[in-house]
């Protein structure tokens, strides 16, 4: 009677290991799906394209990754549906900071960012504060004097609550006490339209949407930048930190898994992405992103977003009581 048991067991072994392939396969037997949360064509989009090739490369000669769009709600969509997907490995998120973390904190989401395991950030893009360049403020520092004191109002374009637009802006009232006027917009295509025809005094802006500011159709020209310190291509353009505001809120873009996946499939794919960022053709193929090309681990990018975590906690209480006044 032993014997039997002997091979009913083996036979259920067997047949455990028939029914798991995905797990010993990964990442070869069926596509990994690389989810944005923005419209095909906008710079994360195109972001996600250009890597997703050097991504397989990397991972191995039969992976197949394909780049899927669930745009909408500052990416909320795409995050839930990464966290609802099978903890396979094949479902991975290009998130962005801050909306990933902020929006759970103004609003209920159907995602939780602590659900997250951060693979690596790919892009660190400075946050602008854009003028035309005929505007009277010379610096941060004469705008918010300027409101204060009456003299003037100022009307400033962001691209809604959770960008990182919106977030600096938010802050930048709260910090500076400025009574600066929102103009929400949804794309920044639609904000320096605005700027350009005057219809708005100023815009938040990433630097990859105005490289070159002083050569758009109006002369622009950049009063702050809202980065820790002066971002390499911007030696000449003073933090909102030297002006005497500290607001530091960088657009970051990178990769995110849900922590329930296998810790060597998250381990693999941050190796993937490190060597990807180190890859000649990869580095060519993504010049457009070169200046703002910033790799984190995921450890270590976590640990920016948790020293981050206080003034956005901050400033979400602020707003929830700012709305249950009016």
């Amino acid at each position: 009677m032993i014997r039997p048991l002997h091979r009913g067991a083996a036979s259920a072994a067997l047949l455990l290991s028939l029914c798991s392939p995905a797990l010993a396969a990964w990442p070869d037997d069926k596509p990994i799906e690389l989810v944005v949360g923005f419209a095909a064509g906008g710079e994360t989009d195109i972001l996600a394209r250009v890597l997703a090739p050097y991504l397989q490369k990397h991972l191995s000669p039969k992976a197949n990754i394909i780049v899927v769009n669930k745009p909408g709600a500052s990416g909320a969509i795409a995050n839930t549906y990464v966290q609802r997907a099978a903890k396979d490995g094949y479902t991975v998120a290009m998130v962005n900071t801050p909306p990933m973390n902020f929006m759970p904190l103004v609003q209920a989401t159907p995602y939780d960012p602590d659900q997250f395991a951060l693979i690596g950030r790919v892009v660190s893009d400075p946050t602008l504060l854009v003028a035309r360049d005929d505007s009277p403020h010379a610096s941060l520092k004469d705008l918010v004097a300027a409101v204060k004191s009456g003299k003037t109002t100022a009307t400033i374009g962001q691209n809604g609550l959770g960008s990182n637009g919106g977030v600096a802006l938010n802050l930048l009232i709260q910090e500076s006490g400025a009574a600066l006027t929102e103009v929400p917009f949804t794309g920044t295509g639609q904000s320096k339209i605005a700027l350009i025809g005057g219809h708005v005094d100023m815009i938040f802006a990433s630097h990859t949407a105005v490289p070159k500011p002083e050569s758009e159709s109006v002369k622009l020209r950049i009063l702050a930048q809202f980065m820790d310190k002066r971002a390499p291509m911007l030696p000449n353009v003073p933090t909102a930190k030297e002006e005497g505001f500290d607001v530091v809120v960088p657009s970051d873009r990178g990769l995110a898994i849900h922590k329930d996946v296998q810790a060597d499939i998250r381990g693999k794919l941050q190796a993937a992405l490190e060597a990807s960022l180190k890859d000649p053709e990869f580095l060519k193929a993504a010049n457009a992103f070169a200046d703002i090309l910033a790799y984190k681990s995921g450890t270590e990018w976590q640990e920016d977003i948790e020293a981050a975590k206080a003034p956005l906690e901050q400033l979400a209480a602020s707003l929830k009581q700012r709305g249950a006044a009016r």
